[in-house]
C-alpha cells in the first residue's frame, strides 16, 4: 500500500495499525532481508503516531536506529537513537532509555570514540531496570577497553560478564574476552575455572560454528601464554578446523541464498497481489486483516522476538570479532604468499647451483655466485616477513646480521680473519626500503670480501645502520686494499657499482665513496 493512501481513510483502530507496521517493518528487515520494504512499514507507522496523536514514536524510532545500525549505516542509526532517547525520556521510560544508552555505546564504539561510548554503556548500568542486558553491556565495555589496551579496567567488567547466572546465557561465550585480556595483561591469576569453561563451551552443540572458532583460537592464546605450548597446538588445530568448516559452508551458503532470493520474490509477488485485493473491501475487512496478518508474522516470530534485544546487540559485538578475524586471515594469505615467493626463489637458486657444475669458466662462475647472493638476500627478506608476527615491516638489525652471516658462508669467509663489526639500530622497514637495502648490502658486503683482503692476512669490515631525524644513514667500510684512484672508479663503473646507484637513487638517496684507510661508502637516503 502507498503511504499516500492513509490520508484517504479514518481508522478505529490506529495503534493496532502501528502495532502491525512494526511488525511487518521487522519482518521485512530480519526474515527477507529488505530494508526498503521494512523503512517503509516504519515509516508509516510514524506517520500514523503523528496523525493519531499516538504516543509510541520513541518505540519506532528505536527499531529504525537498530536497522541502520545493523545496516552499518551510522550516520542515521545515530540520529534515530537520539530522538528515541529523547522522546524516551520524556515520558519516563525507563527500559527504552537503557536500550538506548546500550546501542548508542555500541554504535561509539564501532566509530571509536571511545569516550562517548563509555559514557553511554555506563549510563545504561546505572539503570535499575532489566538487569539481565547488563551482561551484554559488560561484554561491550570489558571489549572497549580492550582495543584501547587498558587491560587492568577490561578484566573486572569481563568477570561480571562471564558470571554463571540464569540471567546470563551468554556467560560462557564471552569468555574469549576474558581469555583475551588476561593473556594481554599477562596475568594468569584466578583463571583455572574459567579456562574449564571455555574448553567446555567450546565443545559444546549448541554453540555455533563462529562462536566455537573464536572460543578456540582464545584457549589457544592464553595457553601460549602461560606455557602450555602442546596443549595451545591442540586447541590451535581445533580453531582451524572450524574455521575451515565455516568457509566450507559458505561456499555451501550462496546456492541456498539463490533458491531463498527466488522463493522471497515469489512470496513478495504474493504479497502484492493480496494488497491489492485487499484494498477492495470495507474498513473493517482492511483492520482484520491487517491484524491477522500481523498475527501470522508475530505466530512465525514469536520465538525470535523474545530474544530480539539481545541478539541485536550480541550480533553487533560478532561483527566487531569479525573484523578482527578479517585481519588474521589477511596476515596468514600475505604470509602465504611471502612463503611461496621465498620458494620460488629457492627455486631459481636451484637452478643456478645446477648450472655452476657444468660451468669451468671461472669469472662466469663468479657472476653465477654474484646472481645467487642477490636472490638469497630477497628470499631472506621474504622468509622474514612470513616468520615475523608484523607484516608491515621487520627489524633491519636481525635481517641484516643473517644476510652478512649469509654472504660470509657463500663466500667460504674465515671470520677469525677477517673481523665483522655491525652496528645496525632495531629500525622497523617495509619491502620497498628492504629490498634496495639488502641488494646494496649484498654488493657492497661482496665486493669487500673478494677484493678487499686478498694481500693481507686480517682484517675488518664494519656496517653501520642509523637514523637521524627523516633521514637513515648507512655506512660500509672496511681497512683493505683501498682503492687507488677514485675517477678511474667511476669512469669504468662495473655492473655491481650501476646497481648500487640505481637502488640508491630508488631509495631517494646519495651515495659517497671515500679512499680513505681502505674504502668506505656512505648512502644517506628516506624511506
Amino acid at each position: 500500500m502507498r503511504r499516500e493512501s492513509l490520508r484517504l481513510h479514518s481508522y478505529k483502530y490506529p495503534f493496532g495499525e502501528v502495532l502491525a507496521r512494526e511488525s511487518i517493518g521487522l519482518y521485512y528487515e530480519m526474515v527477507v532481508g529488505d530494508i526498503e520494504k521494512a523503512s517503509e512499514q516504519y515509516f508509516t507507522a510514524i506517520e500514523l503516531c503523528e496523525t493519531h496523536e499516538i504516543d509510541y514514536l520513541a518505540d519506532i524510532f528505536h527499531a529504525l536506529g537498530v536497522m541502520f545500525h545493523t545496516t552499518d549505516n551510522y550516520e542515521n542509526a545515530e540520529r534515530y537513537y537520539q530522538q528515541s532517547l529523547e522522546k524516551a525520556k520524556a515520558k519516563g521510560d525507563l527500559l527504552l532509555i537503557k536500550k538506548c544508552f546500550i546501542n548508542l555505546g555500541s554504535l561509539y564504539s564501532s566509530l571509536e570514540d571511545f569516550v562517548k561510548a563509555e559514557r553511554y554503556m555506563k549510563e545504561s548500568l546505572d539503570l535499575p531496570v532489566d538487569p539481565h542486558l547488563d551482561y551484554t553491556t559488560y561484554a561491550n565495555l570489558g571489549h572497549l577497553y580492550v582495543k584501547q589496551e587498558k587491560y587492568g579496567e577490561a578484566i573486572p567488567v569481563l568477570l561480571k560478564a562471564t558470571k554463571e547466572a540464569p540471567d546470563n546465557p551468554d556467560a560462557d561465550l564471552h569468555l574469549y574476552f576474558l581469555l583475551y585480556a588476561k593473556a594481554m595483561a599477562r596475568d594468569s591469576s584466578g583463571m583455572t575455572e574459567a579456562l574449564t569453561r571455555a574448553k567446555r563451551a567450546a565443545a559444546d552443540e549448541r554453540y555455533g560454528l563462529r562462536d566455537k572458532s573464536l572460543l578456540y583460537r582464545r584457549i589457544a592464546d592464553y595457553l601460549a601464554f602461560i606455557g602450555d605450548y602442546k596443549e595451545a597446538l591442540f586447541y590451535r588445530d581445533k580453531y582451524i578446523q572450524v574455521y575451515e568448516e565455516i568457509k566450507e559452508k559458505q561456499r555451501d551458503q550462496v546456492v541456498l541464498e539463490m533458491e531463498a532470493k527466488y522463493e522471497t520474490e515469489k512470496k513478495d509477488a504474493q504479497l502484492k497481489l493480496l494488497a491489492l485485493e485487499s484494498e477492495k473491501k470495507a474498513q473493517q475487512t482492511r483492520l482484520y486483516s491487517y491484524l491477522a496478518l500481523a498475527g501470522l508474522v508475530i505466530a512465525g516470530l514469536i520465538g525470535f522476538f523474545w530474544y530480539k534485544n539481545r541478539e541485536k546487540n550480541k550480533l553487533l559485538t560478532k561483527q566487531k570479532v569479525k573484523l578482527e578475524e578479517n585481519v588474521e586471515e589477511i596476515n596468514l594469505l600475505l604470509r602465504e604468499v611471502h612463503h611461496r615467493v621465498k620458494n620460488n626463489l629457492q627455486v631459481v637458486t636451484s637452478l643456478l647451483n645446477i648450472q655452476q657444475r657444468s660451468i669451468t669458466d671461472q669469472k662466469a662462475l663468479e657472476a653465477i655466485q654474484e646472481s645467487k647472493n642477490r636472490i638469497e638476500s630477497m628470499g631472506l627478506i621474504h622468509r622474514s616477513f612470513y616468520q615475523n608476527k608484523n607484516l608491515g615491516a621487520i627489524n633491519s638489525r636481525e635481517y641484516i646480521q643473517n644476510l652478512v652471516e649469509q654472504i660470509f658462508t657463500s663466500y667460504q669467509t674465515d671470520q677469525d680473519r677477517i673481523q665483522l663489526d655491525l652496528q645496525v639500530a632495531d629500525l622497523y622497514l617495509d619491502m620497498d626500503t628492504l629490498v634496495p637495502l639488502g641488494l646494496i648490502i649484498n654488493e657492497m658486503v661482496s665486493n669487500s670480501l673478494k677484493h678487499a683482503f686478498k694481500a693481507k692476512e686480517s682484517g675488518k669490515l664494519m656496517i653501520v645502520l642509523g637514523k637521524q631525524a627523516e633521514r637513515y644513514h648507512l655506512k660500509i667500510a672496511d681497512n683493505g686494499a683501498g682503492l687507488e684512484d677514485l675517477a678511474d672508479l667511476e669512469r669504468s663503473a662495473s655492473f655491481g657499482l650501476k646497481m648500487v646507484k640505481a637502488f640508491v637513487k630508488k631509495l631517494n638517496g646519495s651515495l659517497t665513496i671515500l679512499p680513505t684507510e681502505g674504502t668506505t661508502f656512505q648512502i644517506e637516503f628516506t624511506e
